[in-house]
């Protein structure tokens, strides 16, 4: 399990739907440009991943090399594809695309705090250094929050 990725992938899109303009825009517009963001961070991600590597070690580009590397970023589409089901349960739901943005946002945010927990639980944590743990999920959950205020 990468939760890095997962984390990566969370706040990212979280960020992406913040900027969100959704008086100009419509569900159909906003889920197709997440959807190709996503595509985008997870290629970009894996293939810069992949560079280093190669740079690194004098290697070669290996199609295959690469794709092992594309499908291990994997858990990146987990932790953004998440705020992406919550905008598309919001559509089935015929909410607002303002309030589908919204809910969104706020999953993104509630999925980093998660992600924080299960890594300090994960790790043996309890007590004083999980809720430290969690506050810091909590901040980065905030700040795609705050971005979304800001920029609305």
């Amino acid at each position: 399990m990468d939760l890095r990725a997962a984390i990566y992938g969370t706040i990212s899109i979280g960020a992406l739907l913040s900027a969100e303009s959704v008086n100009q825009e419509t569900y159909a517009a906003t889920v197709g440009a997440v959807t190709i963001t996503l595509l985008i961070y997870v290629l970009v991600h894996a293939y810069s991943d992949y560079t280093g590597e190669r740079l690194a070690s004098g290697e070669p580009l290996k199609l295959g090399a690469l794709g092992r590397t594309i499908l291990s970023e994997g858990w990146l589409l987990v932790g953004a594809g998440i705020p992406l089901v919550a905008l598309l349960l919001s559509w089935v739901l015929d909410a607002s695309l303002s309030t589908a943005v919204t809910v969104a946002v706020w999953t993104s945010a509630v999925m980093v705090l998660i992600l924080e927990v299960v890594s300090g639980v994960r790790a043996g944590e309890s007590g004083r250094e999980l809720a430290f743990q969690a506050a810091a999920g909590a901040v980065f959950g905030l700040l795609v929050i705050v971005l979304r205020v800001v920029l609305h």
